[in-house]
């Protein structure tokens, strides 16, 4: 009043369930979104309206990794976060980082993009100052000279033992555990990635949580015909594939494929039924999307290409849970809002 002072509207949320409440509840998931403003048409923002339209049913929201696709430009990252305001400003917003929040390489000098001038590493992760580069991997220059910084600035996720901020973290909501990898970091052994994802599955409480949810952004499992990007996934079953197994891990989504894919249910080493979780790729919330064919596989599913959408989890008990892909439109068109899968999952493991 008079001294160019602005509020926003008043918001309201509600708080989480507490860890070992075994009601009932549902949120949605997904992966790549961006924004009209990258020039990819209007496939976010109809996204984001279709989700905003489920509020107050949801009680949270998760999106793992390809966030605004700003790439440098703040003005992308206003307009993103503009769009998602209507729900992200009323239940839990969790993001984990994809290429184009963090990965980056040398500059044209062949200098590192994040070490200053006093030798300082400003890599928020607090990785070495030249990035992720196995020789396995396509990781290049995703994030445009981000360097998660513009992630890690803003949004603040859950702490827990040897998490890292925004790049790998867990929590707790009801039933569920949820353990946040990123996946352009370094999960070998021998890595601190790699030492959180043992001792929190270690420490998970499956009488409180008998659910157990890994979201990462590239995935492990994933037959669309994109040979580079089916090597990094190969690679990381390496690395953690038999961690998640042995712990018994239900359910692992990612996005990075612009496209959703289902695979069947307890896969483990290219075998269905065999003691793993099943894996699902929404990769559809705006991004340009994919047109690839298949590979041959045993494990694949259901495979649902151009088309736009979002995951809708519904935690129905301690040993059910239904998964929905329900595609997303503009509001007036035939089709918005119908659910293109769904599965059941039970905790039989």
């Amino acid at each position: 009043h008079g001294q160019g002072v602005v509020w926003s509207p008043v918001h309201s949320f509600v708080s989480p369930l507490p860890p070992g409440d075994a009601s009932s509840f549902s949120y949605l998931v997904y992966g790549d979104q961006g924004v009209p403003e990258n020039g990819w048409g209007q496939g976010a923002a109809w996204t984001a309206a279709l989700a905003a339209q489920q509020l107050p049913e949801i009680r949270a929201v998760h999106h793992f990794g390809d966030l605004s696709y700003a790439r440098g430009a703040a003005h992308v990252w206003d307009a993103w976060l503009t769009m998602i305001e209507p729900y992200a400003s009323r239940v839990p917003y969790h993001v984990s980082v994809g290429n184009h929040e963090y990965d980056y390489d040398y500059d044209g000098n062949g200098n590192s993009v994040v070490i200053d001038e006093n030798d300082n590493n400003k890599d928020p992760s607090g990785a070495n100052e030249h990035g992720y580069h196995p020789d396995w991997g396509n990781f290049g220059n995703d994030s445009g000279g981000e360097c998660g910084v513009p992630t890690a600035k803003r949004f603040t996720m859950p702490n827990s033992t040897l998490s890292n901020g925004v790049f790998w973290y867990s929590h707790d909501f009801g039933s569920v555990h949820t353990l946040v990898l990123s996946s352009e970091h370094d999960m070998s052994p021998s890595s601190r990635q790699y030492r959180f994802l043992t001792h929190d599955l270690a420490a998970v409480n499956r009488t409180l949580t008998p659910w157990v949810v890994l979201e990462i952004h590239r995935p492990l499992y994933e037959s669309e015909v994109k040979w580079d990007q089916n090597a990094v996934g190969i690679a990381q079953r390496f690395e953690i594939e038999n961690v998640l197994f042995d712990y018994g891990v239900d359910l692992v989504l990612s996005g990075h494929y612009h496209a959703y894919l289902r695979t069947c249910d307890g896969l483990f080493r290219n075998r269905c039924h065999s003691g793993g979780p099943m894996h699902i790729t929404v990769g559809t919330a705006g991004a340009h999307l994919d047109q690839e064919s298949l590979y041959e596989t045993q494990w694949t599913e259901n495979y649902i290409k151009e088309t736009y959408g979002y995951g809708k989890i519904t935690v129905a008990n301690a040993s059910s849970m239904l998964f929905e892909f329900i595609r997303a439109g503009a509001q007036d068109e035939d089709g918005t809002g119908e659910v293109l899968d769904h599965v059941w999952l039970k905790r039989d493991r």
